[in-house]
């Protein structure tokens, strides 16, 4: 059967003009909320009252109460308490109405103290005059001089004054019908608006769950659980915001009107509701509220306590709303930002008039729900959220971009104070760099930019390392006459190498793992991309170090690894290598897989594994007497050697005889002979042969093991692999059933080691020193041997070695 058509990209399956479809989708729902604002107003008070009332709804169905009984109930509680506030503030407004006169002698005594306040006339006085002379001296008028006023009738003729005539218009008795609709006109459209609340209210509590089905049906598209989640999220997020909002202003208003009525303020309890119910509109709600109580205290208070007092009581009654209250019953915000509310509150006032201010928060909420799950509205919850746009690690690499220190190290800093240095590399820093690394796989970003990058980071590494050190040292630990603490890096060995792989975005990841270590207690160096290059690489100084790390952003690291990690190992056998691979390529295997192929000890794509390892590995015991030599890089020589000897091309079944006589010698199942080109690059495993057939093809699992030998240029035994510190956690030399291992290494005439000569047992054995020495002795005779062959046999195949001492 045939392949089936791959799937076309995402950019296929949406329509070319889905933009300007949206677009225009947005454009005309606007317009018919506009036009369709005497439908749309009552509905979405009812929609929004539903939400209020479902709670109540569901706790009279429990108690086993009919639907159609428990709405009406629900109902008919929330219009009595609503008209029961509006009959009180009806009563306040009419009882404030009749004292307004008695407060006008106040108010004009006030205006006349402001007048007269300032010595040599009033304030207002000044004011008046000297704008009036400003305007004179802007138009060029000059008032005569000595000129009497003339009346109107003095320009008439004979200059005669006359008096004006006094008209009057006196309109025609109003008549039952019209008096009636002057008085009713203006109170049929709330009633109107008020019972269509009404009604949508009882049927949108009836047909709750039949329109919620409608409505996953219709902008559902078939996928239910996008739908049912943007319901409930849409459902909670109101719901959660209109009780706790509810709750606000009642802790707001309910204080309010007790302080203003023992301050003296007229009407306390219409000031104190009002307050609460202004809340509800955003930000501007709570002026509106003190703007009526400060303009009483200004009219009934003689002097200018009462204004002062009313003035404190509303900026105290905020100041704990917004930083007590508020932050501790919300517990989670609506998800919207500060600037979404205010313009949502112009948006939707624009729109529908003072209701829209009331509306603004709950249907801008329902938009930003509708956002996060419908991909075409995307942009609504980008502009309107409250949820940072970008991630951690885009915000971190955006700032190393711009070269932005400042906004970095703030950044960083915050991270660490709330988590910890390790968590902010491994979660935030390396994966910025990732990003790096993939805009240069892309070539979207210049050479300039990306040491910019890592500048940048190695700088804020600097930062953070800092940052944490104050944090740790307290003022009673430094001693009073040092100014300063040498640095940590300074003060302890360097156990651990870390090398920058291939560019300078490596190096800033192995900055970032040093930083770690030191922090652990572990001492750690850094080193730049150009001492793992061909020619400096046998110049590393591997003194006192145990631990080599390998930092890779390249997405696939195994061919630079692998050739880095076998000359390290020819050097130090030692050593343990770690590669750190931050960016592998999806797909890329097992890390199993990827340590043979990069010959490396462990592969981690963790800071916070690796770290772990790196610090088991150095606090191990070391043996007693046990030597870890460093040698120069020697492999040009010894290939060269190979090829002197003709054994650069000898074919791997050349010494099958001579091994076999050798396990044959010593009692062990296998015997191999080895050279530096076989270490180096070991072909893969055979088909497996039985035991007692010896086999000259070495295996990446030896590999620790000759390399061993031939650095330390002496007989090599391990009674029991298993129990060998220097191979006990080494998969690599374990994985095969390997439990014995005695090797001699391969010496030239000029006492170059090319190879090995070993015997490998499957279980636990004893190898005395005459043993040793008598393998030894093979060895010797055995490169003898090759070297006399070679002499005599230059150019021409040679002969199996079938003859070695101690064997017959």
């Amino acid at each position: 059967m045939a392949d089936p058509a791959p799937a076309p990209p995402p950019s296929a399956l949406r329509p070319a003009g889905s933009p300007i479809l949206t677009a225009g989708g947005i454009v005309l729902a606007i317009a018919g909320l506009y036009f369709g604002r005497d439908l749309f107003v009552p509905f979405a008070l009812a929609i929004l009252l539903s939400f209020a009332l479902t709670p109540l709804v569901n706790w009279l169905r429990r108690w086993k109460l009919p639907r159609i009984a428990a709405v009406l109930v629900a109902v008919t509680l929330a219009f009595i308490l609503i008209a029961g506030i509006a009959f009180v503030v009806g009563r306040q407004l009419v009882q404030l109405a009749d004292n307004l006169p008695t407060y006008q002698i106040t108010i004009t005594d006030k205006i006349r103290s402001l007048q007269a306040s300032a010595p040599g006339g009033g304030i207002v006085d000044k004011v008046t005059t000297t704008i009036q002379d400003v305007g004179k001296q802007i138009s060029g008028e000059k008032p005569p001089d000595n000129v009497p006023a003339q009346t109107p009738g003095a320009r008439l003729g004979n200059g005669t004054a006359q008096e004006p005539v006094t008209v009057r218009l006196e309109a025609p008795q109003a008549k039952p019908l019209e008096i009636i609709q002057t008085v009713v006109g203006p109170l049929l459209a709330p009633l109107a608006t008020a019972g269509l609340v009404v009604i949508f209210v009882i049927f949108v509590l009836l047909e709750r769950e039949d329109l919620r089905d409608r409505f996953i049906k219709l902008a559902g598209a078939g996928d239910l659980q996008k739908s049912t989640q943007a319901i409930n999220d849409a459902a909670a997020r109101v719901s959660r915001y209109l009780l706790m909002q509810l709750v606000v202003n009642l802790t707001y208003g309910i204080p309010i009107g007790i302080a203003l009525y023992f301050i003296g303020v007229p009407n306390a309890l219409l000031w104190g509701l009002l307050a609460a119910v202004l809340r509800f509109i955003p930000y501007l709600g709570p002026f509106l509220a003190a703007l009526f109580p400060v303009a009483l205290a200004i009219a009934v208070d003689p002097g200018w306590t009462m204004l002062f007092w009313v003035v404190g009581l509303f900026l105290v009654a905020e100041l704990i709303s917004n930083n007590v209250i508020e932050p501790w019953l919300y517990g989670s915000s609506t998800g919207l930002s500060s600037l979404a509310i205010i313009m949502a509150a112009i948006f939707w006032t624009s729109l529908w008039g003072p209701v829209g201010l009331f509306l603004a928060t709950p249907l801008t909420v329902c938009l930003v729900v509708i956002g996060r799950y419908v991909p075409q509205l995307e942009f609504l919850g980008v502009l309107l959220g409250s949820d940072p746009v970008l991630a951690p690690e885009e915000r971190l690499y955006q700032r190393l971009l711009a070269g932005n220190l400042e906004e970095a190290v703030e950044m960083a800093e915050d991270y660490v104070d709330e988590h910890s240095s390790r968590e902010f590399y491994d979660n935030v820093a390396i994966p910025s760099l990732r990003l790096a690394e993939n805009d240069r796989q892309r070539s979207t970003t210049d050479t300039n930019y990306r040491r910019l990058v890592a500048d940048t980071a190695i700088c804020v590494v600097r930062e953070v390392e800092d940052h944490v050190r104050e944090n740790a040292a307290s003022p009673d630990e430094v001693a009073p006459d040092e100014d300063r603490a040498p640095s940590v890096r300074e003060e302890r060995p360097s156990l651990v190498l870390c090398l920058a792989g291939r560019t300078e975005l490596d190096r800033a990841a192995a900055e970032m793992m040093a930083q770690v270590l030191e922090e652990r207690g572990i001492g750690a160096r850094v080193l730049p991309p150009i001492a793992v290059s061909q020619g400096a690489l046998g110049q590393l100084d591997l003194k006192g170090v145990d631990v080599v790390c390998l930092s890779y952003l390249h997405p696939q690291p195994q061919v630079y690894a692998r050739y880095i990690c076998r000359r390290l190992r020819r050097r130090a056998p030692h050593l343990k290598l770690i590669v750190c691979c931050w960016n592998l390529a999806p797909g890329t295997g097992q890390t199993e897989d990827l340590k043979r192929q990069m010959a490396a000890d462990a592969i981690f794509v963790s800071l916070d594994i690796c770290v772990d390892q790196v610090n088991a590995w150095v606090h191990l015991p070391a043996l007693p007497g046990e030597a870890r030599p460093v040698l120069p890089d020697t492999e040009q020589a010894q290939i060269a050697a190979l090829h002197d000897l003709g054994l650069a091309s000898a074919k791997s079944r050349q010494f099958d005889e001579v091994s076999r006589k050798v396990a044959q010698a010593f009692d062990v199942p296998i015997a191999l002979v080895s050279f530096v080109d076989e270490v180096q690059h070991p072909q893969p495993d055979g088909a497996s042969l039985p035991q007692e057939t010896q086999v000259t093809q070495r295996a990446a699992h030896e590999e620790s093991l000759d390399a061993h030998v031939i650095t330390a240029n002496e007989v090599l035994v391990s009674k029991d692999v298993t129990e060998d510190p220097r191979f006990a956690d080494d998969p690599l030399v374990l994985e095969k059933g390997i439990r014995f291992y005695a090797g001699a290494p391969l010496r030239t005439s000029a006492g170059l080691v090319i190879g090995t000569l070993c015997v490998i047992d499957t279980r636990p054995r004893e190898f005395q020193e005459p043993d040793c020495r008598r393998l030894q002795v093979m060895a010797d005779e055995l490169m003898s041997q090759i070297e006399r062959r070679s002499a005599e046999h230059m150019g021409r195949p040679q002969a199996d070695l079938v003859t070695v001492a101690g064997t017959k």
